[in-house]
């Protein structure tokens, strides 16, 4: 048992290091334990998604004088896109609870507007960030509340850590002067959980599942860009903030059926106000 434990490990890194992995709203999969005690799974998920995020914090520009004083500003990260494949190792505590670790690798890309509090300022465009394939990680559990013939009603919660960066080109557009354009570096540092419940409805060989989730998203963005204005002078922005979700709550649903002996495969999308993601899967269950 030992050896097989030791195994599906190596394997789990392995598929997690040689695999992309999606940033904005992983696969769930159904709210209720799936594993069976003292049981063990291996997964493996495909997604793409699209989200918007909004960053509050400071900045600062440096025109061949000095830094100027630091000021307020806000960043809308606006369709940020993200591929993932995840890997994934479950273990059932009960029939009821299940418990996974999950690695992978994200890329993203995405624009990003600067609004100055200071309105007469015009405000920065970033664009074409596209950040290489980044290790992520997470950990998750899921829970059956209660069952009542086919339905089983349940929880789940996951949180990943991912920090995304690459390189970046901000405009600003000076009126009656060609626009300047800056390059630089941009990075993104953040962790993102999924709580959700709901009812999952079993088939013969496959099952139907959905619900409400809260989608939370927390950490930082750096900017640093350096160029020249319109009129030859070297001009650098520098600029950090906190970022979160522009929408915190949404709905998701999926389907689940067996493919060969232990073997599922499913398909899912969910969806915010702000945020929709579709992904696959498939989990290997093992003694």
């Amino acid at each position: 048992m030992k050896k097989r434990i030791a195994t599906l490990a190596v394997a789990l890194v392995v598929v997690g290091a040689c695999s992309s992995v999606v940033l904005a709203l992983p696969p769930m999969g159904p709210p209720k334990a799936m594993v069976g005690q003292d049981q063990w799974t291996v997964g493996l998920g495909i997604s793409h998604s699209e989200m918007d995020l909004e960053a509050h914090g400071i900045g600062r520009e440096d025109i061949g004088l000095g830094f100027s004083p630091a000021s307020l500003d806000r960043h809308d990260v606006e369709n940020l896109t993200t591929n993932m494949v995840l890997g994934s190792l479950g273990f059932g505590v009960s029939n009821s609870w299940d418990v996974f670790v999950a690695v992978g690798a994200a890329d993203g890309k995405d624009d990003i507007t600067e609004d100055p509090a200071r309105a007469s300022i015009v405000p920065n465009r970033y664009t074409g960030f596209d950040s290489s394939f980044d290790i992520c990680y997470g950990i998750g559990s899921r829970v059956s509340f209660w069952e009542d013939a086919d339905i089983t009603w349940g929880g789940l919660f996951q949180i990943i850590w991912q920090n995304p960066d690459g390189s970046i080109d901000m405009t600003a557009d000076d009126p009656g002067n060609p626009p300047a354009v800056l390059a630089g570096d941009a990075e993104l540092d953040f962790w993102e959980l999924q709580i959700a419940v709901g009812p999952t409805w079993e088939g013969d060989n496959f099952r139907v599942y959905g619900g409400p989730f809260l989608h939370i998203v927390e950490g930082d963005i750096d900017l640093d860009t350096a160029g020249e204005d319109s009129f030859g002078i070297p001009w650098q922005v520098e600029s950090s903030g906190e970022i979160r979700e522009a929408s915190r709550f949404g709905a998701y649903a999926g389907a689940q059926w067996l493919v060969a002996e232990n073997t599922t495969a499913n398909v899912e999308i969910q969806f915010t106000a702000d945020a929709w993601a579709i992904g696959l899967g498939a989990i290997w269950k093992f003694q």
